[in-house]
């Protein structure tokens, strides 16, 4: 019994390193983009930071959650995301 419970438990934890991954892989292919998009408004002399689109991204994430986390739980990590990229975006160069 204890044998099966730690392979389960080896198991899972298998899984979250797996997703972990490839969470850390998006994270870092949205900032790319965000900085192609950086550079794009530079050259157009265009504000980097745009209102509505930030609340119509809010929206977005929310609509794409199904759960079990809240949507208040969702906002927050993408606050968190916006955030940590706006310091990359003034710093191309970290």
């Amino acid at each position: 019994m204890e044998n099966d419970f730690n392979e389960k438990l080896n198991k899972y934890r298998k899984e979250i390193n797996e997703i972990d991954e490839n969470i850390v892989n998006f994270l870092n292919k949205r900032a790319e983009v965000v900085l192609k998009i950086k550079r794009l408004k530079e050259d157009r002399n265009v504000p980097l930071y745009d209102a509505k689109r930030e609340e119509e991204l809010f929206n977005n994430v929310v609509k794409y959650n199904k759960g079990p986390l809240y949507n208040d739980n969702i906002a927050q990590i993408f606050e968190s995301i916006l955030r940590n990229v706006q310091v990359l975006e003034k710093d191309e160069n970290l």
